[in-house]
């Protein structure tokens, strides 16, 4: 698959304007060292069996990590996030249907008081 999954649904996330306010990164998150910046890392996850001519279901793991003191906007775009998914699950021919899997989990606090929400999703994609 090219470009992977994880890179389509950043994409799908940079377009949709998901990810204003944020660095976006693939695989790990590596902090910058400055407390005032947010991140959205984007990380493949698992899935179903890949055949071809089939459907299969692509796990992605999306980290949304806070600037330190700012919780509540690291919450208000967990929610929107939340919601344009759900309202638009079919919105991109590269990722096919995209929904939140698992809901919003509790968010934890790194040692330098950014919150991390992590959000799994499942793209399911037939080529």
């Amino acid at each position: 698959m090219t470009p992977p999954m994880h890179t389509r649904v950043r994409d799908y996330f940079i377009d949709a304007g998901l990810t204003f306010g944020f660095t976006t990164q693939l695989l790990v998150w590596t902090d910058s060292g400055n407390l005032s910046e947010s991140f959205i890392v984007f990380r493949p996850n698992g899935g179903s069996a890949v055949r071809n001519d089939l459907g299969s279901e692509y796990y992605v793991m999306v980290d949304v990590i806070g600037a330190k003191g700012m919780n509540g906007l690291a919450d208000e775009a967990v929610q929107g996030i939340i919601a344009h998914i759900q309202s638009n699950p079919m919105s991109d021919p590269c990722v096919g249907y995209l929904e939140n899997l698992g809901g919003i989990p509790a968010p934890i606090l790194t040692t330098e008081g950014r919150l991390v929400y992590r959000l799994q999703f499942v793209a399911t994609y037939g080529d």
